[in-house]
């Protein structure tokens, strides 16, 4: 005996939820377009199609579905929600905004709505604006661990530190097992010069999530501004085992290197950082600085000239002050890399 249409539309689609909830998501699709033959005017239907393509990164798919389901259903807040969510994916901001002030307009006390409204401005380097948008959210909902890291995340881009500090804290409280919060606690910390207490962030990042390098990476930053070369060496190895090709890494380990006056190897470091990122300025400075202490005058003038050719202000600055190129002063090639 056959089915009617609309009980085979709501198999297929009870049957895509399951899937969509299993995190099997292309089975999900599946099933959702199945049951869309059946009944293909079901805004619900065409939703999840649309969080679950969504899910799957196929975000111009997930936002054709959110427009299908709006024409059906145009005052659903929840759809303008997901619609916002797909057009922010595909860099669409202020589409996304608007997206979700529409779904603000049928519900604003939509604490989620809220928050990824700030996440969007967030990705748009509106971080003032973002921070307003998580502070509405947590209004809404105080506990919500996420909210108060992301609000931390763009505080920390507007360089209000002790507020960003302040905010994951607050994360920590609701969700003590945060590695990501812990970490960029860490971050935090390092802006503002606290390095040892840095560390003891890295240090919680790096027990939660151990195969973390960027925390192993910044957790060796820490240590090296602290004066702690060698114990910072071993930091940059492990965030190294990890990836290899962190040109950040290799430059700091070079640092580190370079403070404990083992030059050769510094400069092998920071060959590797070029190979990976080649227009690092402060890469081709040290290199000169590194070449200075070992006499090596034929190398001290090329790479002060890179350095100075992709940064003129903040290199002939350095170099008029560094007593390590005092040698090189009466060198006509020196003075002329310092002129403006």
């Amino acid at each position: 005996m056959k089915l009617p249409l609309y009980l085979e539309a709501e198999f297929f689609f009870q049957w895509g939820l399951r899937l969509s909830n299993a995190k099997n998501y292309k089975a999900a699709v599946t099933n959702f377009n199945r049951a869309l033959k059946f009944k293909p005017d079901d805004y619900n239907t065409l939703s999840q199609l649309g969080i679950a393509l969504g899910n799957l990164s196929l975000h111009e798919q997930a936002l054709k579905s959110f427009d299908e389901a709006l024409v059906i259903r145009p005052d659903c807040g929840w759809i303008w929600h997901n619609r916002g969510i797909a057009l922010g994916n595909l860099g669409r901001y202020w589409e996304a905004l608007n997206s979700f002030d529409r779904s603000l307009e049928f519900n604003p006390n939509a604490a989620q709505v809220w928050h990824n409204r700030g996440i969007t401005l967030t990705d748009w380097g509106r971080y003032d604006k973002a921070v307003d948008s998580f502070e509405r959210s947590l209004k809404l909902q105080p506990d919500a661990y996420w909210a108060w890291y992301n609000r931390g995340n763009a505080l920390l881009q507007l360089r209000r530190y002790e507020d960003a500090l302040n905010s994951f804290d607050r994360a920590l409280e609701f969700n003590p097992d945060g590695a990501k919060v812990w970490h960029n606690r860490g971050t935090t910390l390092s802006e503002l010069g606290r390095y040892d207490k840095a560390v003891l962030s890295f240090d919680r990042a790096i027990a939660l999530h151990p195969q973390n390098g960027q925390a192993w990476s910044n957790r060796g930053a820490a240590l090296g501004k602290s004066g702690r070369h060698t114990e910072a060496i071993a930091c940059f190895n492990e965030a190294l085992k990890l990836n290899e090709r962190d040109d950040f890494t290799w430059y700091n380990r070079g640092v580190a290197l370079e403070q404990l006056g083992r030059y050769e190897e510094a400069l092998l470091n920071y060959d590797k950082s070029l190979e990976i990122a080649p227009n690092q300025a402060n890469a081709f400075y040290n290199k000169a600085c590194c070449y200075a202490f070992l006499g090596a005058s034929e190398f001290v003038m090329c790479h002060l000239q890179r350095a100075i050719a992709l940064a003129p202000e903040q290199y002939r600055q350095l170099a008029k002050n560094n007593t390590l190129f005092d040698n090189f002063r009466i060198n006509d090639g020196f003075q002329a890399l310092l002129q403006d």
